[in-house]
């Protein structure tokens, strides 16, 4: 299953990088790829969206369901 994120606050590669490992570390989700140009984060696996979208604002940026 395929998640799709709308994000904000990414500015720079490290952003993306570090949306990207948190996400990864997230319980069931087999791949996150972040995408820096359109604030986007497509996530596999077998994850509640809450989950992702919790885990990427204790980092500091803001996420929601595309």
């Amino acid at each position: 299953m395929a998640i799709k994120l709308q994000l904000d606050g990414l500015h720079c590669s490290n952003c993306v990088k570090s949306v990207e490992k948190v996400l990864n570390a997230v319980s069931g989700v087999t791949q996150a790829i972040v995408t820096l140009e359109n604030q986007t984060a497509i996530v596999e696996g077998d994850v509640d969206a809450e989950d992702l979208i919790a885990a990427v604002e204790d980092i500091g940026f803001e996420a929601k369901l595309a």
